[in-house]
């Protein structure tokens, strides 16, 4: 089914991890070798069985570059998934080339190289560990009930618009020179200015095309979609959080400036739904803490003076763009 390909998955795997987590989703380079597409015959085998990449006498199905894209991280897998997928093709055919290139040439045999893929078994077969770990751990539904209730503010989805007046002491500027923003007094009676218009009748997303000084939201009446904790400042999740749906929010501080919001929906993310990100996070958690057991047990060492670091070292240089 695939050929002398479906030996190498469990390396290729972590490899197309490694690329990505080190020099982020790439983009594809000018002049990428082009391979050939053709049109599907009747004849040809089922879609996962098909071969869709091959060089030399090594084949790969598309059941074998789906299990690829399925063990990528999230963004990743959804890049892979679409349009990143030639680039994917591109980067498995280039890799199969120069690898097998090295072993000709013997490269597996120099030790810093022997020593890389010693590295690269190791982290290998700690993933596989720490998933195994993760897969045998019982969690039932009543955990994840209690855990589910206890933090219920962390599931309340709310979809939010804002205006931002930019003001002069904000650590994040605008990046145009034309917009260093106002002094905080005149930027604060602006903006409560602006908050007096909408209590009294004006529409938010109108004020926030003619005022707010976000240019990535203004054309979108201010629409900064539904508020994501790990990309919003926690003063704008604590005041959408504080706030009904259809409500304005009073002025509030952020590091662009000073800014008004309006939850425009707001939804509690019921427990079925919440349910299988739950379910990881907890897995991962209590995999965590046996692996720390583990690590107790074994009477592991680490030279603290050797680790810790020092304020005079050097920051490693920029990684180079990806291939």
């Amino acid at each position: 089914m695939g050929g002398v390909l479906k030996n190498s998955l469990p390396t290729l795997l972590p490899l197309l991890v490694l690329q990505a987590a080190l020099y982020g989703v790439p983009r594809p380079a000018l002049g990428s070798p082009q391979t050939q597409t053709s049109t599907p015959k009747p004849s040809q085998p089922p879609l996962g069985d098909r071969v869709v990449l091959s060089i030399g006498d090594q084949k790969m199905t598309a059941d074998e570059v789906e299990k690829i894209v399925q063990a990528l991280p999230p963004d990743y897998r959804a890049f892979y998934s679409g349009q990143g997928k030639r680039r994917l093709a591109v980067y498995i055919l280039r890799m199969k080339l120069l690898s097998s290139q090295a072993i000709k040439d013997k490269l597996d045999q120099q030790p810093d190289v022997a020593h890389a893929i010693d590295v690269a078994r190791e982290s290998i077969l700690a993933d596989a560990a720490q998933k195994r770990i993760a897969q045998d751990i019982k969690i039932s539904d009543q955990e994840l009930r209690d855990v589910y209730e206890k933090n219920k503010v962390q599931f309340e989805e709310d979809r939010v618009a804002h205006i931002l007046i930019r003001t002069r002491s904000a650590p994040f500027k605008s990046g145009d020179p034309s917009q260093p923003g106002l002094p905080d007094a005149e930027a604060r009676k602006k903006l409560e200015d602006i908050r007096k218009q909408i209590l009294a009748g004006a529409d938010f997303a109108q004020m926030a095309k003619r005022y707010s000084e976000d240019s990535a939201t203004a054309a979108a009446g201010g629409d900064m979609g539904v508020l994501q904790r790990d990309k919003v400042v926690p003063t704008i999740i604590e005041a959408a959080h504080s706030l009904s749906a259809g409500q304005v929010s009073d002025l509030i501080a952020t590091p662009s400036g000073l800014e008004i919001i309006k939850v425009e929906q707001k939804r509690m993310i019921p427990f079925e739904e919440a349910k299988p990100g739950l379910e990881s996070q907890m897995r991962q958690s209590k995999a965590n803490e046996v692996v720390q057991h583990l690590m107790e047990a074994s009477g592991a060492f680490i030279d603290q003076d050797f680790f810790s670091g020092s304020p005079n070292q050097k920051m490693p240089p920029s990684l180079p763009p990806a291939p």
